[in-house]
């Protein structure tokens, strides 16, 4: 680890895996403040992902 990580002053290794993991998320995705993270959410609404989760989770709770 450099100095100037050490320090705050460049950013770790950590740092460049979240930034890289960010960029290449949704295209709406903003870090605001220190660990915020803000997502417009009709956009994650229309991911085959959120619509699998949903579907699931209605069977589970379905009386």
């Amino acid at each position: 680890m450099s100095f100037f990580v050490k320090l705050g002053f460049a950013p770790s290794e950590r740092d460049k895996k979240l930034k890289t993991l960010v960029d290449n998320s949704y295209p709406s995705v903003r870090v605001v403040g220190r660990g915020t993270v803000k997502i417009d959410a009709k956009e994650v609404r229309k991911t085959d992902e959120f619509k699998q989760a949903r579907d699931k989770a209605r069977m589970v709770v379905k009386p």
